[in-house]
């Protein structure tokens, strides 16, 4: 199996902007657009936000594709992670949930997220849609085998690498559980990078009728930077690259030619953010619940991100022996850098793999995630996914306190594979729960964590989990003490190291100067030198490391790290990074008001600065988002030659050229490869038609000296509107408003609750049970009837759970039901109607017993899912090929149904389906599906089960179904329960439950 890594646009600027000054303020805004959502305004902030959201919105602006997908920038030519313009990335995506949430709780219109979602679930999560399944051969995969071991190398100049299985990988322990809560085990997961307009060229082969293309370019160790990967499609059917190899074997090596393939990797705090930003939606007022399970489900396949890259026994690698993993023991109980996961195209692609990842970056935690995701009401269906989020929560925290240097910033991370290949850890390297220290956790061209922006990005959410816990009245639990003191120490230091109004005073060099023209090289309590400057800000760009941490052993053996130093560097003007640095000032202010009944003097502090900046930050508003200018001195790398193409490897590309082509040179061979090198333009001749280009090149031949590597006369200066930049500094403005302005870091004041969704009501005799979505801010619910279909309805109760059972009812009479939602400020509007007819039909009595569950959260998708077990109570054995299940349901259409079994204990191969009509049609009912057992199935022992069946149809069109009303459908039911509403025939005789 094939050996990926991505490193994303993290990379983006650090070291690239060392020494770099980003220039004055745009002068204010003449003319820009407002929404006329920004007239229910009431603080500067939030007029602010609201403009900035009209700005992102506005088609004019140029922030979204045809397709409705966020750029990762307006301009095209860039290269950061994302080496064009036009791509998105997962990140792009998880912003624009943010941005939703918080234009939602600002004007109660939550359909803009909902939108998103949809656009998020379509583009760039591989799913089955519309019949388009874009991870074809999933279900192949082995989590008793996972993946083929192949190293990560130290030089892209030494792949690719062999796929050799050095390694035995150790076994997948959640594959199973994912199958049996959703069915399938797909992932939900997204894709990082995406090709929006097709730029490349490569298409989207498993569903062309998208434009956006799933693209993908780190592959080569550590040392690969931006300027040496070499993009390619994660859809490979060979069409493109080397002549029946495609792609992959500039990757890895196996000993015949590879198979065409699809592959994806997602970013592991992509996801982390989009639920975090659901998290907040929840807590400020949205309750659809169908969106809310989707970032559950996310959150539990995201659980792959705590796994060893080839699921290694956590810390057994430390003496260059790695361990496989059995169970959990290969769970670091982090978020690593990625997962990937893939399978074969074509008739010979029944195969498919998974892998985690061995290298943790703390700029990837996210403990407010991890705390949604456990305690925080958004715990994933499988079985043990809230106890891995609750571990998770606790490990995360405990690694920032392990990570946290002498003066407040936080170092890189650690790894449970040194060298990308398992090789033993350097004599003295310090260690946590068994895992390396490393300086740079997964990249090193520039080093991953030198940029401030993982700084602001990491600490934010602990300044988010500090306030939740702190609204809560969590004051005194050990993670509560934990976040509280990583943010208050970080807060203590960044802040010496960030001004409005003023300009700090730094040597040519990049470094901090103090009154006396002294370098400040780290340190408590900096003084740092400033001049006058008023309408401006500054942040630090980079950091200088040295030293380690010391040895995990535990938070009550933790002294902090004296030996732990970080050298801060090179003020800026990175407006995306001022807002989410704002962001975490403003949590941590609100979360001292809200311990200590007031602002600390750090809080008032933070509180200040952070109204100081972000009303200097509104002088850079151009009309299309807050910007600065930039310098960009590593945009020589344009015109040199260092993507390594191995000897012997020729291919097409997208675009239309053959690479390496004749413009190779000859590469280094004491990097270790015997291939040549080409330039960014050799490999992507389409780039110099970009507007920007000519510019670009003028300004290289007229500055740029190649022998010293200066640019003499000028760098070349580029305004970029990012996607994810303009979100992070207009949510600044939202949450400054939210929680300064308002009620001072106080909860949100409780508003008329939504109708609840999901009502369900289940006929038995004399008796209908009613079920329905728990709504948040509810505090008790009213059930109405009618024995008129619209009312008028008369009040049958007034339970404060979301279920009740009406027993003064008459069997063979209809019922109408509603349910409203109250609260103290009022009851919100009714429910969908429901309706049942309770029935004095009798049960059968039999030995055989129907349990049935479903992981089916929205009844008018095109699929209908459930799971279903034969109990055997009897005493004698039962032989399956003689027992029959009905499961009942409307079709909507005149389309023929399709039936799959994509799981069985029993084998699939010995399930069978076919349909039938309820003549004549009942309520809730006029099809059926019988399922059946073939002699291979064997026969049933007393008191033993089926194990697991789980079905899936859908019409032949792929149209969709309304599952609402369908008789045998319980959303509710999550896990197995009785349910006579599908009912068992032995020898052609009903055996269990009640016929529609």
């Amino acid at each position: 199996m094939p050996r990926f890594t991505t490193k994303l646009w993290g990379k983006l600027l650090s070291g690239v902007l060392s020494g770099v000054l980003l220039f004055s303020a745009i002068g204010g805004v003449a003319s820009a657009n407002t929404s006329p959502d920004a007239t229910i305004a009431s603080s500067v902030e939030q007029t602010r936000f609201l403009q900035l959201y009209a700005q992102i919105k506005d088609p004019a602006s140029g922030y979204f594709s045809a397709e409705g997908i966020p750029y990762h920038a307006i301009e095209t030519l860039m290269s950061e992670a994302p080496d064009y313009g036009h791509m998105t990335t997962s990140e792009a995506y998880s912003y624009w949930m943010w941005l939703e949430v918080l234009y939602g709780y600002h004007t109660k219109d939550w359909s803009k997220l909902e939108e998103a979602w949809d656009n998020m679930e379509k583009y760039i999560i591989p799913t089955n849609e519309g019949g388009v399944n874009e991870q074809p051969t999933v279900s192949y995969y082995n989590p008793s085998s996972p993946a083929t071991y192949a190293a990560e190398l130290p030089q892209p100049d030494l792949y690719p690498s062999v796929l050799n299985g050095k390694y035995t990988p150790g076994r997948d322990p959640i594959d199973a559980e994912l199958r049996a809560t959703y069915g399938n085990n797909a992932s939900y997961l997204m894709h990082w990078l995406v090709d929006v307009d097709n730029w490349y060229g490569f298409g989207n082969l498993l569903n062309p009728t998208h434009t956006a293309t799933y693209v993908n370019t780190f592959q080569r160790g550590e040392q690969e930077s931006v300027w040496e990967a070499i993009p390619h499609p994660s859809q490979d059917d060979k069409t493109f690259g080397k002549a029946g190899e495609g792609y992959m074997s500039l990757f890895t090596k196996e000993n015949q030619a590879p198979s065409a393939q699809w592959r994806y990797t997602n970013a592991t705090d992509a996801e982390a953010r989009a639920i975090q930003a659901m998290y907040w939606a929840k807590e400020l007022g949205y309750n659809n619940q169908v969106y809310l399970d989707k970032a559950k489900k996310m959150g539990d396949y995201l659980r792959y991100g705590m796994y060893d890259k080839y699921f290694q026994k956590i810390g057994s690698a430390a003496n260059g022996n790695p361990v496989a993993g059995n169970g959990k023991d290969a769970n670091h109980y982090l978020m690593a850098w990625y997962t990937s996961w893939g399978g074969g195209l074509g008739q010979s692609g029944n195969w498919s793999w998974r892998i985690g990842a061995s290298h943790i970056h703390q700029g990837y935690q996210n403990v407010l995630a991890s705390f949604a995701l456990s305690d925080g009401g958004l715990t994933p269906q499988s079985a043990t996914a809230g106890q891995d989020w609750e571990n998770t929560l606790k490990r995360q925290l405990e690694f920032y306190t392990w990570l946290q240097s002498a003066e407040g910033a936080i170092a890189g991370g650690a790894t449970n594979s040194w060298g990308g290949d398992y090789k033993a850890y350097p004599a003295g390297k310090s260690t946590f729960y068994g895992m390396a220290y490393d300086e740079a956790p997964v990249y090193r061209d520039p080093p991953s964590n030198n940029w401030f922006g993982m700084q602001a990005w990491g600490v934010e959410r602990i300044a988010e989990l500090y306030y939740a816990l702190a609204s809560q009245g969590d004051t005194s639990s050990e993670n509560f003490q934990m976040a509280k003191q990583i943010v208050t120490k970080w807060a203590d230091w960044s802040m010496d190291y960030v001004f409005a109004n003023s300009r700090p005073v730094a040597d040519s060099e990049g470094y901090y100067l103090d009154a006396q023209n002294n370098r400040i090289l780290g340190g408590a309590n900096a003084q740092v030198a400033t001049t006058p400057a008023p309408g401006e800000f500054w942040l630090p760009s980079n950091l200088e490391w040295s030293g380690q941490p010391n040895t995990w052993n535990g938070l009550a053996n933790h002294t902090g790290n004296s030996n732990l130093k970080a050298v801060t560097k090179d003020p800026n003007q990175d407006a995306g990074v001022l807002g989410s640095y704002i962001k975490a000032l403003v949590f941590f202010a609100a979360a001292t008001e809200q311990e200590n009944g007031s602002y600390t003097a750090l809080g008032q502090q933070a509180a200040e600065l952070s109204k100081d900046l972000l009303d200097v930050a509104w002088n850079y508003n151009d009309g299309l988002g807050i910007v600065t200018e930039e310098e960009r001195a590593d945009y020589f790398r344009y015109f040199e030659k260092e993507i390594y193409i191995p000897g012997g490897w020729s291919g097409v590309t997208g675009q239309g050229n053959t690479i390496p082509g004749n413009a190779g040179v000859p590469s280094d061979p004491s990097k270790g490869g015997n291939g040549v090198y080409i330039s960014y333009a050799d490999l992507r001749p389409d780039i110099v038609n970009d507007p920007q280009w000519q510019y670009l090149v003028d300004t290289y031949n007229n500055s740029y000296n190649k022998q010293t590597k200066q640019w003499e006369n000028g760098k070349p200066v580029f305004t970029y509107h990012r996607f994810w930049s303009q979100v992070d500094i207009a949510t600044a403005y939202a949450e400054y408003d939210r929680l300064i302005n308002g009620d001072n870091g106080g909860p949100v004041q409780p508003t008329v609750p939504s109708a609840p969704i999901n009502v369900q009501a289940q006929a038995g005799n004399g008796k209908v049970e009613l079920s329905w979505s728990k709504v948040t801010g509810a505090t008790s619910y009213v059930v109405a009837r009618s024995t008129t279909s619209g009312g008028p309805y008369t009040t049958v109760g007034t339970p404060t759970t979301n279920a009740y059972t009406d027993t003064n009812v008459t069997n063979g009479t209809t019922y109408y039901y509603v349910i409203r939602a109250v609260n103290a400020v009022g009851e919100s509007a009714n429910s969908v109607q429901v309706s049942a007819t309770p029935t004095s039909t009798p049960t059968p009595t039999s030995n055989l017993v129907l349990q049935y569950s479903t992981s089916d959260t929205n009844p008018l998708d095109n699929t209908i899912r459930f799971q279903v077990r034969v109990v055997n109570q009897g005493t004698s054995a039962i032989d399956l090929k003689d027992v029959k299940i009905r499961y009942y349901y409307t079709k909507e259409s005149a389309q023929a149904q399709q039936f799959f079994t994509d799981y069985a204990q029993v084998g699939s191969s010995n399930i069978t389906g076919t349909f039938g009509s309820v003549s004549p049609a009942k309520t809730g009912a006029d099809s059926y599906v019988e399922i059946g057992f073939s002699a291979g199935a064997g026969s049933l022992a007393p008191g033993a089960n089926s194990g697991d069946i789980q079905i899936r149809l859908h019409n032949a069109d792929w149209s969709n179904f309304n599952e609402n009303n369908d008789y045998s459908y319980n959303g509710m039911q999550n896990s197995y329960a009785n349910w006579n509403k599908v009912t068992i025939y032995h020898n052609g005789v009903l055996a269990w439950g009640m016929e529609p």
